[in-house]
């Protein structure tokens, strides 16, 4: 009887709680039944409920600085994609992602994919040009963005990284910078417009050096050269002599002096010579010494007196061989060595 009456109960309950199960409505709060597929109210779709997951959940983090991220995971070794692309395994860092939303998907084998999204937000500046004289033509990587005025042109939403600016103006030379651009600014940026160009004077004691402008030869010394207005690196290099560098700024109209007394670097032909000389004595001597030994063997009584003086000769020999041809050569490196 007992057990009759607790399988009544057992069913009771079962039936209570089907019939008073709910779901809750997403879009409008309203509780529908538990078996109900789309809300009675609003008629939106009702979510499913959810499966217990088959596998363990993959742990990923993310962490963004600029317009790069980097992803890792636990355990590591997970396929990353973004934007179904993919971009190999955690820990990653990939650092040439365009600002904006991006899809993230990592997959582990024996673990649940993770899915999830992230946001690039481009790093972006002001720039504000102004001109002496004004209205010039402001290109910013070769797009034309307006003239400037009295107050100025402004700029905006300029990327961080090199930027190439140029003005132009009738009648004027043009003049292009290549900036960093590492805050938001409003970074200000000024042209000095010029009608004419500058000159380069250069003297060096001794005269005949070559010089070079930004890696261009202009010529020897003594010279004058023409140059556009800049800041140039200047080299001055003589054989013989210390290599002389620089830096000078060409004004519009303005001559810049560069005098230079260049430094002369340590003789080397006297040490050479002498060894070439020493050497070669040395092969005249060996020369002299198995003339000698070849005399004496020519008169040897013995067979054993034959050997030794056969044996002397030659060495002597060998001697006289590597001792003129090693200063001849020393000599010779002396003749072509032009300090």
């Amino acid at each position: 009887m007992k057990s009759n009456f607790l399988k009544v109960a057992i069913c009771l309950v079962i039936v209570f709680a089907v019939a008073f199960a709910e779901k809750i409505c997403p879009n409008c709060g309203t509780s529908n039944p538990d078996n109900a597929r789309f809300c009675k109210k609003c008629g939106t779709r009702l979510p499913e409920p959810e499966a217990r997951p088959a596998l363990p959940r993959l742990r990923v983090e993310t962490a963004i600085s600029g317009n790069a991220v980097t992803i890792t995971s636990e355990p590591s070794e997970a396929s990353v994609s973004i934007d179904d692309e993919e971009r190999g395994k955690t820990p990653i860092t990939i650092s040439d992602l365009a600002p904006g939303r991006h899809e993230l998907q990592v997959r582990h084998s024996g673990y649940q994919t993770y899915y999830s999204s992230f946001t690039i937000t481009a790093r972006l500046a002001t720039l504000v040009i102004t001109s002496d004289p004004v209205g010039a033509e402001i290109f910013l990587n070769g797009v034309y963005k307006g003239k400037t005025t009295e107050t100025g042109l402004t700029i905006s939403r300029v990327p961080y990284g090199s930027q190439s600016i140029s003005a132009r103006l009738p009648g004027y030379f043009e003049v292009t910078k290549l900036i960093e651009v590492k805050e938001p600014g409003p970074l200000g940026i000024f042209f000095k417009l010029g009608t004419s160009r500058g000159f380069l004077s250069v003297e060096t004691r001794p005269t005949g050096a070559d010089v070079l402008a930004n890696g261009r030869r202009l010529g020897t010394t003594p010279l004058i050269s023409e140059l556009a207005p800049d800041r140039y690196a200047i080299t001055i290099s003589r054989p013989g002599y210390e290599d002389w560098l620089g830096y000078v700024n060409i004004g519009y109209g303005e001559t810049t002096k560069v005098v230079q007394s260049l430094s002369r670097l340590p003789r080397r032909q006297l040490p050479i010579f002498l060894t070439g000389i020493a050497l070669f004595a040395g092969g005249a001597v060996s020369a002299f010494m198995a003339e000698q030994s070849y005399a004496r063997y020519q008169e040897a009584t013995t067979t054993e007196e034959a050997i030794r003086l056969r044996t002397e000769t030659q060495r002597w020999d060998q001697f006289r061989n590597i001792g003129i041809g090693a200063g001849a050569g020393c000599i010779g490196l002396y003749l072509v060595i032009k300090w």
